[in-house]
């Protein structure tokens, strides 16, 4: 062998070692399949992550939907990530032809208020989001939403309660929509978790449905990939719901 063609090959190998020593893994960060992870992916990493969710029979007017959100991922800091969502939607109702369409795009800032430390984190974590998106199908609104979750890890047990508080600004009368949901899950074997959600929709204004689910969820990490899946039965306002989200780190 040539010693050119030795001393590329020892540049190649030497390149790919330092990234793979220093590239840090962080996959397998959510747990649940509708509560938003309290981790955060750290400062100057990446991550791209897609989520599709489906509702089924929504009362009143028999109303399926079916959305599928890309979103780019970056760690700001330790504790504060910034995510840019689009949300592609189908909808159908009763009576009425169904519909595809480009729905939103916007962005999303989740803070972490206590240390990504996993010598330092304590059991109890808290998470503020913040979203802004704009509604593509009326040019003169906008989706605001708030949320506070919090995190509780018991060995290898997770527990999970938050709500968001979402409203679209328009001309005329804003909505308002309270989100709450509670969930429980524990590993099982390797990096697989089963758990158990409780998700829910309630209009504070009453001019939308309200409804209330519950079922089992899954998540499992495979190297810097990350997936989660969930099946709710509906206790009221809704036949039932099932979602898939998952993620893979650079």
């Amino acid at each position: 062998m040539h010693a050119r063609a030795r001393w590329w090959i020892a540049l190649v190998a030497g390149l790919v070692g330092q990234v793979g020593l220093a590239a840090p893994a962080w996959a397998g960060r959510a747990r649940m399949a509708w509560l938003p992870a309290t981790e955060v992916v750290p400062e100057r990493g990446a991550e791209i992550e897609a989520d599709l969710a489906d509702l089924d029979n929504v009362l009143p007017g028999d109303l399926d939907e079916s959305v599928l959100t890309w979103a780019a991922t970056i760690g700001l800091t330790d504790q504060l990530e910034l995510s840019l969502p689009v949300d592609l939607q189908w909808r159908r109702r009763a009576g009425a032809p169904a519909t595809t369409q480009f729905a939103r795009w916007g962005a999303e800032a989740r803070y972490r208020l206590a240390s990504s430390d996993p010598v330092d984190a304590p059991a109890l974590v808290p998470l503020v989001r913040v979203a802004l998106a704009r509604v593509v199908s009326e040019r003169r609104a906008a989706e605001v939403e708030l949320g506070l979750h919090l995190g509780l890890a018991v060995r290898c047990v997770h527990l999970q309660l938050g709500a968001d508080l979402a409203t679209v600004i328009r001309r005329g009368e804003d909505t308002l929509t309270l989100r709450p949901g509670l969930g429980v899950s524990g590993r099982v074997v390797g990096e697989l978790h089963l758990g158990f959600e409780v998700v829910a929709t309630h209009d504070l204004r009453g001019g939308q449905a309200d409804w209330l689910a519950l079922g089992p969820s899954l998540g499992w990490t495979h190297g810097r990939s990350w997936l989660t899946a969930g099946a709710a039965l509906g206790v009221t306002g809704i036949d039932g719901a099932a979602r898939l989200r998952w993620g893979i780190a650079f």
